[in-house]
């Protein structure tokens, strides 16, 4: 099955479309219908989280203030490998666990792919490879998953196998900043 990609200035979204939602990854447009919201009608975008069953509505005059974009391509996926693979480099000031887990959760709920690459370097360096608390490990896949979705689409291989290739990528940058690390 061949997957429809859709531009950013792509004014109405159609049926069958795949975008990406900045927090949910890749979503597949469902419907659009007219909902009337407080006496006011409006439209609206039915998605359906692609590898999940959560359907996401969002109003269809909010398409850029949600951040909808197209699902990356081929060049901006190597672009992310090149910098998940970059040398880890430990923090001058390490903050408290509270602070550290709550700043990484807002770069989450950012949406910018940088942000989460942020995120997967971050707990995967300061851990040495295996987040060792509950937390760190949900965020991490809350950073990797939808990442793995989108390469999925792209590369046309399996979530696992898109997830293990951004994990594997992110661990070489561990172990390549692991003899500086001697803190």
């Amino acid at each position: 099955m061949s997957v429809a990609t859709a531009s950013v200035d792509s004014a109405a979204p159609t049926p069958g479309e795949v975008l990406t939602h900045p927090v949910h990854g890749p979503v597949r447009i469902v419907s659009t219908c007219t909902r009337t919201v407080r006496g006011t009608e409006r439209e609206y975008v039915d998605m359906e989280v692609i590898g999940d069953e959560m359907r996401i509505s969002v109003p269809a005059d909010g398409k850029d203030v949600i951040g909808l974009r197209a699902v990356l391509e081929e060049k901006e996926i190597a672009d992310l490998l090149v910098q998940l693979v970059e040398p880890i480099e430990p923090p001058a000031k390490k903050p408290s666990w509270a602070h550290r887990i709550k700043s990484l959760t807002m770069q989450l709920q950012s949406g910018r792919i940088s942000d989460r690459i942020g995120v997967i370097r971050s707990i995967l360096g300061d851990s040495g490879g295996t987040p060792s608390s509950l937390a760190e490990r949900n965020l991490l896949k809350q950073a990797i998953a939808p990442l793995a979705a989108e390469i999925a689409i792209t590369r046309s291989i399996t979530i696992e196998q898109a997830d293990l290739l951004l994990q594997d990528t992110a661990e070489r940058a561990v172990a390549a900043g692991a003899p500086g690390d001697a803190a």
